[in-house]
C-alpha cells in the first residue's frame, strides 16, 4: 500500500462531516511571529526587509485582511490554543518572568483536540502560557513533542532569560549553541522529514522572533548595521524569513505540500521598535486596530485559490472550530467554544460567520461599528475617553463618533455588560519557590538544575565574552 493509498484509506474511516471538509485530512502548520508590525512583511506593504517566503504564503494562497488578535503576546495565545477570549482563560495578563501561575487547568486545547482526532502534535518555539508548572507546559496540554522556551523572551543564542535556562525538549533542558530562529527550522525539518504519514500532523510554531531582546546573527545583523537602533530587529526579522522558507522548503521535499494547510500570522501589533503598524492607530498594548489587527495569510494548494483575500472579519479563537473541522476533530468537547468554523469564509469568500468580537470586557466589536468604553487600559495604553469609531469606513479610527449616537453606545454598552457575566478570575498569582533557578520548570529544575547549572553558566559567560548578538562597532577611543 503507497502512502497516498493508506491516507485515502485512513479518511475513508472518518466520520461522513469529516471526510466532507478534506480527504485526506491535511497537516496543518500554524507559523507565528512575535511583536511585528503591521508593515513588517511584504504581502502588507513592508519594503525595508524583503519577506519572499512569507510572503509566498499570501501569494499562493488567501490574505485576511481583517485578522485580529489580543494587544499582547500571552492572551493571544491562549486564543488560538483554546478557541475561547483571553478573559476567560486566565490569559488576559501575561505572566511574568517570575510567575508560578498559567493558562487555567479546565481550558481543552487544540492540541488535545487534534491528537483525540489522532493527529501527531508538535510544538516548535515560544510557548508563554506558564513556564513552572509541569500541567502548565506543553506537554501537559496536549503536545506530544515540543522544543523551545517556556517563557516571553529569551537570549536568542545563550538560551537564557536572565541567566535562567529556558531551553527544552520534551521536558527536559538541553544547553546547546545556535540562534533560536534558526535551531527551531532545523526542528521543524527533523519533524517533517521523519514524519511516515501514518497519520497527519499538527505543527504550532510560535517563533520568539522578532521579540526583543533583538539579536541575530552578526553576518545577517551587518545587513541593517545602517539602521542603527532599528538594526537587530530587522535583521530578526530577515532570519525569520529564512527560517520559515526552510519550513516550506521541507514540506516540498518530503511531498507533503500540496497535503498541508499553512498558516503565518502575528501575536499582536507591533511595539514602537518595529516602527509603524501601517495606517492604523496604536501598537502593542492598545485596542486600537494597530494593536489588534494583524497580517494574516493562509495557503492549501488545490483547496484555496492562490493569490484571493477577504475583507470578512475573524478572530484568533475561530482557527479551533475551523482547524477541528478540517480534522474530523470534536471542537464542543470542553468549555463553551467562542470561536466559529471560518472555513468557507477563508477558502471560498463566504460572509464571516461572526458579526461581533469582545476584544475585553470594555471594548467591543459589533458589526462595522467599534465601543472603547470610557476608562479602557491595559498595561502602558493610558486610560481611554469614550471612542466609538465605524471601523468598515474609518479604519484608521479618526473620527469619533461617540457624541453623536448615544443610542449605539449604550446598546454597545449593554451587550459588554452581558459578556461580564462569563468573564473568569486568573489563577491566583504567586512567584516561582526559590527564583532563581537553573531552569524553568519545577520538574526540570529539581531534576536536572544542579548537573547543568555549571553548563548554563559557561554558556552565557562565552556569549556575553563573544557578543554573539552582533553589537554595534565600538567607538573610537578619543586621543
Amino acid at each position: 500500500m503507497t502512502r497516498r493509498d493508506f491516507l485515502s484509506t485512513a479518511a475513508a474511516a472518518l466520520p461522513v462531516q469529516a471526510q466532507s471538509n478534506a480527504s485526506p485530512r491535511p497537516n496543518i502548520i500554524l507559523l507565528l511571529s512575535d511583536d511585528m508590525g503591521w508593515q513588517q512583511v511584504g504581502f502588507t506593504g513592508g519594503k525595508e526587509v524583503a519577506t519572499p517566503h512569507i510572503d509566498s504564503i499570501a501569494r499562493e494562497g488567501v490574505t485576511l485582511h481583517q485578522f485580529y488578535v489580543q494587544p499582547v503576546c500571552s492572551p493571544t495565545r491562549s486564543c488560538l490554543m483554546t478557541g475561547r477570549y483571553a478573559w476567560k482563560t486566565g490569559m488576559e495578563r501575561r505572566p511574568t518572568g517570575n510567575a508560578a501561575q498559567g493558562m487555567k487547568k479546565d481550558e481543552r486545547t487544540i492540541a488535545q483536540a487534534l491528537s483525540a482526532a489522532g493527529y501527531a502534535t508538535w510544538m516548535i518555539g515560544k510557548w508563554h502560557l506558564g513556564e513552572w508548572y509541569k500541567e502548565h507546559l506543553p506537554l501537559g496540554r496536549g503536545f506530544q513533542h515540543h522544543y523551545g522556551h517556556y517563557g516571553a523572551a529569551i537570549d536568542s543564542f545563550t538560551h537564557t532569560r536572565s541567566g535562567v535556562l529556558d531551553w527544552h525538549r520534551n521536558g527536559r533542558p538541553v544547553v546547546e549553541e545556535g540562534y533560536s530562529t534558526f535551531l527551531f527550522a532545523q526542528e521543524a525539518e527533523r519533524l517533517i522529514a521523519n514524519h511516515d504519514g501514518a497519520k497527519p500532523f499538527f505543527l504550532y510554531m510560535p517563533f520568539n522572533a522578532v521579540h526583543g531582546p533583538h539579536m541575530a546573527p552578526p553576518e545577517v545583523l551587518k545587513k541593517y548595521a545602517h539602521l542603527g537602533r532599528y538594526a537587530a530587529q530587522r535583521a530578526q526579522m530577515e532570519c525569520l524569513d529564512i527560517a520559515i522558507g526552510r519550513v516550506l522548503a521541507a514540506l516540498k521535499k518530503n511531498g507533503l505540500d500540496e497535503n498541508t494547510l499553512v498558516m503565518f500570522t502575528n501575536d499582536n501589533g507591533g511595539p514602537r521598535i518595529a516602527n509603524g503598524n501601517g495606517k492604523y492607530t496604536g501598537g502593542k498594548s492598545a485596542y486600537h486596530e494597530g494593536g489588534m489587527r494583524v497580517p494574516a495569510a493562509l495557503r492549501w494548494p488545490g483547496k484555496i485559490k492562490p493569490g484571493t483575500s477577504t475583507n470578512e472579519m475573524l478572530h484568533a479563537i475561530d482557527l479551533f472550530p475551523t482547524f477541528c473541522g478540517l480534522a474530523g476533530a470534536d471542537a464542543k468537547k470542553g468549555l463553551p467554544l467562542d470561536g466559529q468554523d471560518a472555513w468557507k469564509t477563508i477558502s471560498a469568500g463566504a460572509k464571516s460567520p461572526r458579526n461581533e468580537i469582545a476584544h475585553c470586557l470594555t471594548v467591543l466589536r459589533q458589526g462595522d461599528h467599534k465601543l472603547i468604553d470610557k476608562g479602557s487600559t491595559y498595561y502602558n495604553w493610558p486610560e481611554q475617553p469614550l471612542q466609538l469609531y465605524n471601523i468598515s469606513k474609518d479604519p484608521e479610527e479618526k473620527n469619533n463618533i461617540a457624541g453623536t449616537e448615544p443610542k449605539l453606545v449604550a446598546q454597545l454598552r449593554d451587550r459588554l455588560k452581558w459578556y461580564k457575566q462569563f468573564a473568569r478570575e486568573e489563577e491566583t498569582p504567586h512567584p516561582i519557590p526559590g527564583f532563581p533557578v537553573v531552569v524553568y520548570g519545577e520538574e526540570e529544575n529539581r531534576l536536572y538544575g544542579e548537573s547543568i547549572r555549571e553548563q548554563v553558566a559557561r554558556a552565557v559567560k562565552r556569549e556575553q565574552s563573544e557578543g554573539a548578538e552582533g553589537p554595534a562597532p565600538k567607538k573610537k577611543k578619543k586621543r
